[in-house]
């Protein structure tokens, strides 16, 4: 009632009938120069004036947010259906991934085969190189050992000398690549006749 008594003034005026009161309201559109606005006037010139642009921005970002929302669960329910799509594709390709992997296993064993065993073609290369003139070499055994990555050499030949034998051995002592070189088995039948063992090195005649 104090807002619209501000603008509305009641006014009573008795009729020319008799017994008929008439009631006038008189608008006061006018603010005195000078007289104090109240905090209720205040507030309804900020709510029809700068407030309603606010009300505004207050909308425009409830509905932008609306729409963002129905934007990103229509994405997500697309990005579902494409995956939806695309699993029987992916299951067909099961077995090739089960193949692939197989093959990959296999040849990652023969490359580990391949590098830790021995170099046959340097091996012996060495010790046709170390075999003196008048020795001959009957048969050269290689055997590895898994469980322990040991490899043993047996070499067996005859000679006329033994200061020949003497040197051969002493050769393959002297070889990096040789290991624990001894001589297990000789015997004279008009030439000597020998049997040498030994060992590779570890880390030594592999390929590289």
């Amino acid at each position: 009632m104090g807002l619209l008594s501000h603008f509305f003034k009641k006014d009573t005026k008795h009729s020319k009938n008799p017994g008929v009161k008439k009631t006038l309201f008189k608008v006061n559109l006018l603010i005195i120069k000078g007289e104090q606005i109240k905090l209720h006037l205040k507030l309804l010139k900020w709510i029809l004036s700068s407030g309603r642009y606010i009300i505004i921005i207050v909308e425009l970002i409830v509905i932008s947010a609306f729409v963002a929302r129905y934007k990103l669960d229509s994405d997500l329910l697309n990005i579902q259906e494409q995956i939806s799509e695309q699993v029987p594709f992916i299951k067909s390709l099961e077995n090739d991934e089960l193949l692939i992997r197989q093959t990959q296993f296999q040849l990652n064993t023969i490359r580990q085969i391949k590098n830790e065993a021995p170099d046959f073609a340097r091996i012996l290369s060495t010790i046709a190189k170390l075999t003196p003139r008048n020795t001959q070499l009957i048969n050269i055994g290689i055997n590895r050992t898994e469980n322990i990555g040991k490899t043993n050499l047996s070499i067996s030949g005859r000679t006329v000398s033994n200061l020949e034998l003497s040197a051969f051995i002493n050769a393959l002592e002297e070889e990096p690549i040789f290991t624990e070189v001894t001589l297990t088995n000789i015997s004279f039948e008009g030439q000597t006749v020998f049997t040498i063992t030994a060992a590779l090195s570890p880390g030594q005649g592999r390929k590289s």
